[in-house]
């Protein structure tokens, strides 16, 4: 499954010293953001523990790529080195021919730097973030935090930065809000319907690259970043949920980011905010996946886990297990072939999915946004018996 294997030959940042004390490294790629980048770099100033003491700044290091920048962002980046010297910043300024000029390329090539530097401190923890986004004090302990007690990956909570959400446009901010709500109400439908161990209630719906983080060992079982120009972090979720990834949606990782509609990647939030923002007085082009689409979805995904963390027993069978499930599947030997070859549940799930296997959700049509809200708090509330204080939406 794995084929990570970067050019040891090809890698930035390999002429600078790595600290034997740093035990993450925070990697932020960097485009003409003269209007964030200090904001966001002033946020790593004063880092704090859980408990609320400084967090010594000998500890991690935050490594910045600018690429093909135009503006100041450098010449701050510089500034900023300057009047900070305590706190471990290192920059790399280069210009990408237009194949590689993409947001894909260059966090993989960050994300592979931060690999090879805590390789050799015997691994860490890789974090990444963007150079429009501010995070918290905590946000480095927190992080840990949830590695600590069982995570492999931590996607923290992103929300709009509060002046920014303030300067949206009445629609904008209203199609944002409800989006909010309808995925959040989705994660913690999935949390009672999955019930992960290690991603229990309260959870949310973000892995994204504004807040995120992966042990070293977990980004080597995965192969690292997928080769894509875009969305590679949705791309790196779903590989990652391809090798059985632990990874926890914590809603005590923070980041605040900005709610600019014109960003710099053809697809991402300012590509989506700039849709709503189109989209205006028109909230009833708004469909979305329906609640009994996604618990059907839900429910087959948690049957086929318990199928697979049956399988070793003596006694099982995998054509008397699906019946019993009463699963539409097809069943043929094929089908057996990829359960019993397959070496993780995520793996063999993604097959399933592709191969279209499991069939049920043409039935499931999408409906209004505002159905589907008033559904899964209906639903949800049928799950938690009426106990609803795990959650910040309802």
């Amino acid at each position: 499954m794995n084929n990570f294997s970067p050019n040891t030959n090809d890698i930035l940042f390999s002429q600078l010293e790595m600290l034997p004390s740093i035990q993450s490294s925070i990697v932020i790629p960097v485009k003409n953001e003269e209007t964030y980048i200090v904001k966001t770099l002033n946020s790593f100033a004063q880092q704090v523990d859980i408990l609320g003491k400084p967090l010594p700044l000998d500890q991690f290091e935050i490594l910045i790529l600018a690429n093909n920048c135009s503006d100041n962002s450098v010449a701050y980046i510089k500034d900023f080195q300057t009047k900070h010297p305590d706190l471990n910043i290192y920059l790399e300024e280069i210009t990408l021919p237009s194949a590689q000029a993409n947001i894909g390329y260059v966090r993989r090539k960050l994300m592979e730097c931060a690999y090879l530097r805590l390789a050799k401190n015997g691994g860490g923890i890789i974090l990444t973030t963007d150079g429009d986004t501010i995070v918290a004090q905590d946000w480095i302990a927190q992080t840990y935090w949830e590695i600590e007690n069982g995570a492999e990956c931590v996607g923290g909570r992103i929300s709009l930065a509060d002046d920014e959400l303030e300067g949206l446009d009445e629609y904008t901010r209203l199609h944002h809000f409800k989006d909010e709500k309808y995925h959040l109400l989705i994660a913690e439908l999935e949390a009672r319907i999955i019930n992960s161990s290690f991603d229990p209630l309260p959870r949310h719906h973000q892995h994204f690259n504004g807040s995120f983080a992966i042990t070293t060992d977990c980004y080597y079982r995965s192969g690292g970043v997928p080769v894509v120009n875009q969305l590679e972090d949705c791309a790196f979720f779903e590989r990652l949920e391809s090798v059985d990834a632990k990874i926890r949606h914590s809603w005590k990782v923070k980041v605040y980011t900005s709610a600019r509609c014109i960003g710099r990647t053809e697809i991402g939030l300012s590509y989506q905010l700039n849709e709503w923002k189109n989209l205006g007085k028109q909230v009833d082009e708004y469909f979305v996946e329906s609640c009994p689409s996604i618990i059907n979805r839900l429910t087959i995904k948690k049957n086929l886990m318990i199928l697979w963390e049956i399988k070793e027993r003596p006694d099982f069978d995998f054509y008397q297990e699906v019946g019993k499930i009463a699963l539409e599947m097809a069943l043929n030997d094929e089908m057996y072939e990829t359960f019993k070859n397959s070496r993780y549940f995520g793996e063999w799930y993604e097959k399933i999915i592709k191969s279209k296997q499991v069939n049920g959700q043409e039935e499931f049509p999408a409906v209004h946004i505002d159905k589907a809200i008033k559904d899964l708090m209906i639903k949800l509330k049928e799950y938690a018996q009426h106990n609803l204080p795990q959650t910040s939406i309802l």
